[in-house]
């Protein structure tokens, strides 16, 4: 018999004799190992509620089978992706205990039993101590004191020893079996829920609207309701494929404490791509704690070259019935480009980015407006609308429409901006066009960026107004 049929056989006769549970396996003495046997610790942060803890634990065990208790586990673990590895050591099952010590799973270990309920005389504080059976607990506390039965219990309850196989934490167990006595060095590492990472971006532009500083803070989340200490941490950005959500934290962990940890310029996070994936590795050991959020500096640019333009998105309205577009203001839009010589050159991760700019001759900065930022490769564009301007406005309305047949029309439109600022602007028209247009005629050129999108750019001069007008025909047939 080959030994994987042994092993099988082994396993059906177990079952057949009334069944074989991991309770049986683990009935050997179970040794425990908490994080004070921690060798080393890396955490890497994915986003969507997902990391990977990875730790090296050492522990004395003896040759043949042994129970681990490990301690100091995510109770938020996914098992099937666990996996321990040692030298010469084998892994014949594992699973999560959860049976977490609270005072309610005291009193159902206890169903049945008699335990101690102490008194107190509040004019006295003398304390009494009386027996009392635990009846029932499932629906409520229900106890049989001096003979009587008593629900809605004032006291104290006592208990004289912790039930067993009720845990300080949640526990992983796993049976082994070691080929060499002594100490050894166990690998362990698992995907969780309740870690998440996210990034925030805080941009000061100077007064001239040319050039800003950029920062980037690494927000780190642990709710998994265990510290982790002198960590190595990784931050993998954007998304991974997975089959299932990891599960979520319980609602008790849900609650945050903030704090902050500074870094020197000189021990920024470094990035290196892995499997198509940007890992951003912070410098140094992090600690977290296990309901903590965490900040961290990801990046820092002091000079940033930048342009402010100023966009309209409505005002073209090439359709019938559109006589008049109301005055509307302008998007504020920053474009620059993620490369070295604008300042950049590096992968920016997605996240929320807050613009500020600066008051000129004042030691202030005004907040401007956000919005959230995809995420930028190497090379690619950066455009941020940030709010509306209530300097640059522009208005339109139709000059002409005439119906060429059922399915085709050609209209003019004018287009008239105005700029109240004491600065000359730079504005962007755009305007998206129905299927089968054509411009017959305009008084200011436009640009195709694509089959139905034309924009049009133009300068206005400070405390100044300028209009264009086009002709347009739609042909449907």
């Amino acid at each position: 018999m080959t030994a994987s049929k042994l092993i099988s056989a082994t396993y059906l006769a177990g079952a057949l004799l009334g069944g074989l549970s991991f309770n049986t396996l683990a009935s050997a003495q179970e040794i425990p190992i908490g994080a004070d046997a921690n060798q080393s610790t890396e955490l890497v942060f994915y986003s969507n509620n997902l990391g990977q803890v990875s730790q090296t634990r050492r522990s004395k065990l003896s040759t043949g089978s042994s129970t681990l208790a490990l301690e100091d586990v995510s109770p938020h673990l996914l098992l099937d992706s666990l996996f321990i590895a040692g030298e010469g050591l084998r892994v014949r099952e594992q699973r999560l205990d959860q049976e977490v010590l609270s005072p309610q799973r005291l009193l159902e270990a206890s169903l049945g039993k008699t335990i101690t309920l102490v008194r107190t005389n509040p004019e006295t504080g003398e304390e009494r101590s009386l027996e009392a059976d635990v009846l029932a607990v499932r629906e409520g506390v229900v106890l049989r004191v001096d003979g009587k039965i008593e629900t809605g219990i004032s006291g104290r309850l006592v208990y004289d020893s912790i039930p067993e196989g009720l845990r300080s934490s949640p526990t992983l167990l796993a049976v082994v079996d070691s080929q060499k006595a002594g100490d050894k060095d166990l690998k362990l590492t698992y995907l969780t829920g309740g870690l998440d990472w996210r990034v925030t971006y805080v941009a000061d532009l100077d007064p001239s609207g040319e050039k800003l500083s950029l920062k980037a803070m690494a927000t780190l989340t642990n709710q998994t309701g265990v510290e982790f200490t002198d960590a190595d941490v990784r931050l993998v950005a954007g998304n991974v494929k997975r089959v299932q959500a990891a599960p979520a934290p319980r609602m008790a962990m849900m609650g945050a404490a903030e704090s902050d940890m500074m870094h020197a310029k000189t021990a920024m996070p470094q990035r290196q791509s892995v499997a198509d994936r940007d890992v951003y590795r912070l410098p140094g050991k992090i600690d977290i704690g296990g309901v903590e959020t965490k900040q961290v500096t990801l990046l820092e640019n002091d000079i940033v070259d930048i342009e402010k333009r100023y966009r309209f998105q409505q005002l073209i309205q090439p359709y019938p019935g559109a006589d008049e577009t109301g005055r509307q203001q302008a998007d504020i839009v920053l474009k620059t480009e993620n490369i070295e010589e604008k300042g950049l050159g590096q992968p920016l991760p997605g996240g929320t980015i807050r613009v500020y700019q600066q008051v000129k001759d004042a030691n202030s900065s005004i907040f401007m407006g956000e919005e959230h930022m995809r995420a930028v490769p190497k090379g690619e564009e950066v455009e941020l609308v940030i709010g509306s301007a209530n300097q640059v406005t522009g208005s339109g309305k139709q000059l002409s429409y005439e119906n060429l047949s059922r399915n085709s029309y050609q209209l003019t439109q004018e287009i008239t901006l105005r700029n109240s600022g004491d600065k000359a602007v730079s504005v962007d028209v755009v305007g998206n066009l129905p299927r089968n247009w054509k411009i017959l005629n305009e008084s200011v050129k436009h640009e195709k960026k694509s089959a139905n999108k034309v924009i049009w750019t133009l300068e206005i001069p400070a405390e100044g107004k300028v209009s264009f007008d086009y002709k347009l025909r739609v042909s449907n047939e």
